[in-house]
């Protein structure tokens, strides 16, 4: 089931357009809240931190705000990767009278990397005056200004950042309600130029209870510029270090949605109907024709998507199921603008290079999901995916035309035994299939099936909790021309997992847990056609914690032992001969501490005896330190 609604979330995210977080939404922080958190982990060679504040109050007619998070990553390796990002946004208000609202918010943020990247040092700062006014009920106009300083590869702009943002909420005429959100911001920071455009409407026609449709119109627009470093003809010919890429992104979304809920008083009905057009512009400011490249030429590309989707709810005394349909299509079509100072043979060069990234790929998904309850003890969930995508590409030079087939099937059967303990099982399996259409990838097809089969129980009973599972698990890949590529081979991979987590309660303040599990684990070469496979590599892995906790109205001290250990495996002329072999154990202790549910300190570490396969040992500790408070 999660794999089902991960893959049904990335579905519906992807047809969304893009949300802008912008200075219209400064007031309503309000609604946030009031948090200090901070957290440190340190495992093998990387170090982490994150500290952050979240607070919003009001004080008569003044309101504060204040955000702030940091982010520190410090990898311990010859090279000392280091990555540093830091969020700092405050802003206060004062309530001049019903209708009007005055702010005023100060930002920074900060990026700084180590790493020899394209943009590892960059920062924003920037001051704005706001003030929200409702000359009616259910509209808010909010205009804004301000100053800014944006630094981005040792360069600094500083320029005026001004715009206005409004809202529309719930205007209600009969039947019919209409919603609206508008945003215009610039930032002018010379040489560059930032814009943000947003206008949405929404009409909500409700025909009754349980009948209605909206009808959305969006249409956004934003364009951000972007430092990159110049070569060496264009830095010399126009006497600057770094060049300027300026990305303009527009989109249009016509959206309709009909809901009908509770006819035949079992089923719901919903119906989305949506088409996408975006445009995406990349401007070079400096070129020239002399320096071939990407440099020389801007591109455009041009996308169209239509999207159909419909699901159907079904909710009885004894079950609920689902059933969703999803159709899109999408055309993708990439553009090479003509400077008129390149040869043209540049220019035909780059076009056709463009034009093999072209595209047009439609896709159909099938979801089920159903949970029914046989009878008071006994339940089956089961689940259903079926998706298959079609990627063609127009041009003669590209070879990537393919067809993909993803199924997924899932049944669970739970019989609850007696009034302490539920019995459960669990049958999967996964079919997959990409078949390149052209011989110039075909060597790429292959088929990869995978079948699991999990068993176990659950017991709850006054001193004692445990839920125990064993699952074993089958990967089969089989690849179309393995006999013609040698580089291509198909293979097999075996598992077999038992684990363990239990809770003993020895009184009134003491517990004994354990948390385990064992792996078993076969990877060989694979003939399916006689169903016959070759081992070449197998591993033993063990994980054990067992802990003694003591508990007190405020804390949760446990101690205990964590070991840990990886055996791998080769084998010569079908003998399993030891490879590799990873062993550790040390004492684990962990601290938690509650005070009235506001104030969460946890503190979790282990210090490991670490011993490798030839014999070399080593120490290392692991620490985990996490404080909030919600005040």
């Amino acid at each position: 089931m999660k794999r089902i609604l991960l893959f049904i979330i990335i579905l519906y995210s992807s047809s969304e357009a893009q949300t802008f977080l912008d200075s219209v939404n400064f007031f309503n922080t309000g609604n946030l809240s009031n948090i200090l958190l901070t957290r440190f982990e340190k495992q093998l060679n990387t170090y982490y931190l994150n500290s952050g504040i979240n607070y919003a109050g009001t004080y008569g007619r003044i309101s504060l705000g204040l955000y702030e998070n940091y982010h520190s990553t410090f990898i311990r390796t010859d090279d000392k990767n280091i990555r540093d990002e830091h969020s700092l946004l405050l802003n206060t208000g004062y309530q001049v009278d019903s209708a009007v609202n005055l702010k005023l918010s100060l930002s920074n943020i900060i990026l700084s990397d180590n790493r020899k990247i394209e943009i590892n040092q960059a920062s924003v700062s920037s001051f704005l005056l706001l003030g929200r006014v409702t000359p009616v009920e259910k509209l808010a106009i909010t205009p804004f200004a301000g100053y800014t300083n944006n630094r981005q590869k040792l360069e600094n702009d500083y320029g005026s950042v001004y715009g206005i943002g409004g809202a529309l909420d719930r205007l209600d005429f009969s039947d019919l309600s209409l919603s609206s959100e508008l945003l215009f911001r610039n930032e002018d920071i010379s040489p560059r130029k930032n814009f943000n455009r947003l206008f949405n409407v929404s009409a909500l026609n409700s025909f009754s209870r349980d009948v209605a449709n909206n009808l959305n119109l969006r249409f956004s627009e934003s364009r951000k510029d972007f430092y990159y470093d110049a070569d060496s003809l264009t830095s010399a010919a126009f006497n600057i270090k770094n060049n300027i890429q300026s990305r303009t992104e527009r989109s249009y979304t016509l959206q309709d949605y009909l809901v009908y809920n509770n006819f035949l008083d079992m089923f719901s009905l919903d119906v989305t109907g949506r088409v996408l057009w975006r445009n995406i512009d990349r401007n070079t400011r400096y070129k020239l024709y002399v320096a071939p490249g990407a440099a020389v030429f801007d591109t455009d590309i041009d996308e169209l998507r239509m999207e159909f989707e419909s699901g159907l709810s079904i909710l009885s005394d004894i079950h609920r199921s689902s059933l969703r349909v999803l159709v899109w299509q999408k055309d993708e079509r990439h553009l090479t603008e003509m400077n008129p100072d390149a040869p043209v043979s540049q220019f035909e060069q780059r076009s056709e290079a463009e034009k093999r990234k072209n595209n047009v790929s439609t896709r159909a998904s099938l979801l089920l999901a159903s949970d029914i309850n046989l009878s008071s003890k006994d339940k089956v969930i089961l689940s259903l995916l079926h998706n298959k995508l079609r990627y063609d590409t127009p041009s003669d030079e590209n070879f990537d035309d393919r067809d993909e087939l993803l199924s997924i099937a899932r049944i669970r059967y739970s019989r609850l035994l007696n009034p302490f303990f539920e019995f459960f099982t669990a049958l999967e399996g996964t079919y997959s299939h990409i078949v390149y259409v052209f011989s110039e990838q075909s060597s790429n097809n292959y088929i990869n099936r995978i079948l699991k089969l999990n068993s176990g129980g659950s017991y709850r009973g006054k001193n004692f909790v445990s839920t125990n599972s064993f699952e074993v698990s089958a990967n089969y890949t089989v690849y179309d021309f393995e006999d013609i590529n040698p580089n291509y081979r198909s293979f097999s991979f075996r598992q077999f997992t038992a684990s363990d987590s239990s809770l003993l309660s020895l009184g009134r303040n003491y517990l004994i847990s354990f948390n385990g599990y064992l792996k078993y684990s076969e990877q060989g070469d694979l003939k399916w056609k006689s169903f016959s496979t070759r081992p070449n590599r197998y591993l033993e892995e063990f994980y054990a914690e067992p802990r003694l906790i003591y508990r007190m109205q405020v804390f949760n001290i446990s101690a205990g032992f964590r070991f840990f250990s990886l055996k791998t495996y080769l084998y010569d002329n079908n003998v399993r001969k030891l490879n590799t072999r990873y062993f550790s154990a040390g004492p684990v202790t962990e601290v938690i501490m509650t005070i009235n549910r506001r104030m969460n300190t946890r503190l979790y570490g282990w210090y490991e005896f670490i011993t490798l396969e030839d014999k070399q040992k080593k120490e290392q500790i692991n620490v985990n330190l996490e404080v909030e408070w919600n005040f």
